[in-house]
């Protein structure tokens, strides 16, 4: 696109008197003056959009009435302007003066500017010289009365300071960490895409024993924390290693007084919010073992039963001295004769 019109224009007219205009011309055969082809393009910059320069949509007839001369002349204008890249045919245009208006259609044009020449590149520097093998001093130019330098760190002591990289870990984390944080990650609310390292290292900050806390009953106390704060979980975590990190600081991990056991020692057991079992009675224990041995049992007869047996006559035999129950079915009686 072009800048301005006046610019497109301008930059045509010290074209046309340079060199260059002879050798395109001679190039492309084209005989044609100097004034008439800036007189030419005068009138297509006319037609053209103003901002952009583009869709110049006119036809020979009408610029050669507007400059005074040939429609053939109006041609080698337009190649000549195609052959040097002042001026691009966007699309052909189709018909002639013996057409039917409704059939004839102009060429298409865009005007624009020719790209400057690329400056000479630089001479190459075969010597140089190196900076110093101290190094280049960092030291700010800024004076002290500058408001944007700190008064407390000097620009020299904050280049000097080197930086810290938290050290690379030797040894794997406990593996009941792990478990412990794989199976948070799973159960709790946005923490299925951290890393797990992250989560690791909460839980150990924390202090939390996985030998003792348990996944559920970990996220049990943070919801539990959550709803006596009256907050909620957010919808989206940026970083869920920080914010597990910042929740498990606020509550107390320490393992809850355990009961004494009869050896004088204490009942350690995982924290789990599953009841234990109920322990079984002296009358439970019974009907479980008189359960066991009528198995065993049913077990030991039915291995001894020869296949002919039907298995309900061997497990359960009718008595043959027990007298079989006859019922007669009661039938109404014929009415009685007059003789009789």
């Amino acid at each position: 696109m072009w800048t301005s019109r006046i610019s497109w224009l301008e930059g045509l007219t010290r074209w046309a008197q340079s060199p260059a205009f002879s050798q395109v011309c001679a190039e492309t055969r084209v005989s044609i003056t100097t004034a008439t082809l800036l007189s030419i393009a005068t009138v297509m910059a006319e037609y053209a959009d103003h901002a952009t320069g583009r869709h110049v949509a006119v036809t020979r007839a009408t610029i050669a009435d507007k400059v005074g001369c040939d429609v053939r002349t109006v041609t080698a204008a337009w190649r000549l302007l195609r052959a040097s890249r002042w001026a691009i045919e966007a699309q052909r245009g189709h018909g002639s003066t013996n057409t039917p208006s409704v059939g004839r259609r102009p060429s298409v044009y865009h005007l624009v500017p020719r790209r400057q020449a690329r400056p000479a590149p630089r001479p190459v520097v075969h010597d140089f010289h190196l900076p110093p093998s101290g190094g280049v001093g960092c030291s700010s130019p800024v004076g002290s009365y500058s408001p944007s330098e700190r008064a407390s760190a000097p620009a020299k002591q904050i280049c000097d300071k080197p930086r810290r990289t938290p050290p690379r870990r030797a040894t794997a984390r406990p593996l009941a960490t792990q478990r412990l944080a794989a199976g948070l990650v799973a159960i709790t609310h946005g923490l299925d895409r951290a890393h797990i390292g992250a989560i690791c290292d909460a839980l150990s900050r924390a202090g939390i024993d996985p030998d003792v806390w348990s996944a559920r009953a970990v996220n049990d106390k943070l919801n539990a924390d959550m709803r006596a704060r009256g907050a909620t979980w957010p919808d989206h975590i940026a970083n869920p290693g920080a914010f597990l990190a910042s929740r498990l600081r606020r509550l107390s991990w320490t393992p809850p007084v355990p009961a004494h056991s009869k050896a004088g020692g204490y009942a350690a057991a995982s924290i789990d919010p599953t009841p234990p079992p109920e322990p079984l009675t002296d009358a439970a224990r019974a009907r479980i073992t008189a359960a066991r041995e009528e198995i065993r049992r049913v077990l030991a007869q039915r291995s001894q039963r020869t296949p002919t047996e039907h298995p309900r006559q061997h497990l359960n035999p009718r008595p043959r001295s027990t007298p079989r129950l006859i019922v007669e079915r009661w039938r109404p009686r014929p009415p009685a004769s007059p003789d009789t």
